[in-house]
């Protein structure tokens, strides 16, 4: 490993498995110490023999979860050089007569959350943090009986375009990464012809891991992406460059 995270102290929600559980073992792999956040009750079993891990469970849209994790960021390494705001929530709501409090719920979780955990953060950073969030292509684009997501992920995108133009007079950059479809627990429920399908009309005719995710983080925080900020990252395999038209060929090879 080429030690992009060298005694840098990194915060990451929704840490407990997928792309979380990735961008922790990633930032560890490349030299960092981690707070890593999640709900009560997930299984952090994984991390007991990782010195450089300190768990916090809480929910992210709570004000309290987040000054809490900061506060252990400084107690057990001394500091917080940077954040991985990764937790989120799927949704889907009928547009037409679907329950209002469901959307509330993901706009908390996806957005909400995502301000608190900035401005827990940018607090007590120093020149030359970085901030990473976990956004998604479906807040470039629609999708069909997504809208609640789609929402809460455009939000999220716009977010960190604003929040840059703030945080850059403290020397703090905030960048979004933004996966295509990637084979984590939230996305099991497409299997078969779903799973295919979506398949398909990604040009690297592949879904993504979430170690794939966790590397475009891991890259923007470091000091090699010192002059980004403000960006959004598809890591899609290609699908958001297509207009959507056509099926990409199939591999030839």
């Amino acid at each position: 490993m080429s030690q992009l995270h060298n005694e840098r102290v990194i915060w990451v929600t929704g840490a407990a498995s997928g792309i979380g559980q990735a961008a922790v073992e990633e930032i560890v792999a490349e030299g960092g110490r981690v707070i890593a956040s999640d709900l009560p009750g997930t299984d952090f079993s994984w991390v007991e023999d990782i010195e450089e891990v300190f768990v916090v469970t809480g929910d992210v849209s709570d004000p309290d979860h987040n000054e809490a994790a900061v506060k252990a960021a400084q107690d057990e390494f001394g500091r917080i050089d940077g954040a991985v705001l990764n937790a989120g929530m799927a949704g889907r709501v009928d547009l037409f007569d679907g329950p209002i409090d469901s959307f509330d719920r993901v706009m908390e979780v996806n957005v909400r959350a995502v301000v608190l955990g900035i401005r827990a953060c940018s607090q007590v950073m120093r020149p030359g943090s970085a901030i990473t969030v976990t956004a998604s292509t479906s807040g470039m684009r629609g999708d069909p009986g997504m809208w609640v997501y789609n929402t809460s992920k455009a939000a999220v995108i716009n977010l960190v375009r604003s929040a840059s133009m703030d945080l850059a007079s403290r020397g703090i950059r905030i960048n979004a990464v933004c996966p295509g479809p990637t084979e984590t627990g939230m996305t099991t429920g497409f299997e078969g012809e779903s799973y295919e399908d979506m398949r398909r009309r990604i040009p690297l005719q592949r879904w993504g891991n979430a170690n794939e995710i966790a590397a475009a983080h891991s890259f923007l925080l470091s000091s090699q992406a010192s002059f980004i900020t403000g960006a959004h990252l598809p890591v899609d395999g290609g699908m958001s460059a297509n207009s959507g038209q056509f099926t990409p060929p199939a591999f030839s090879l």
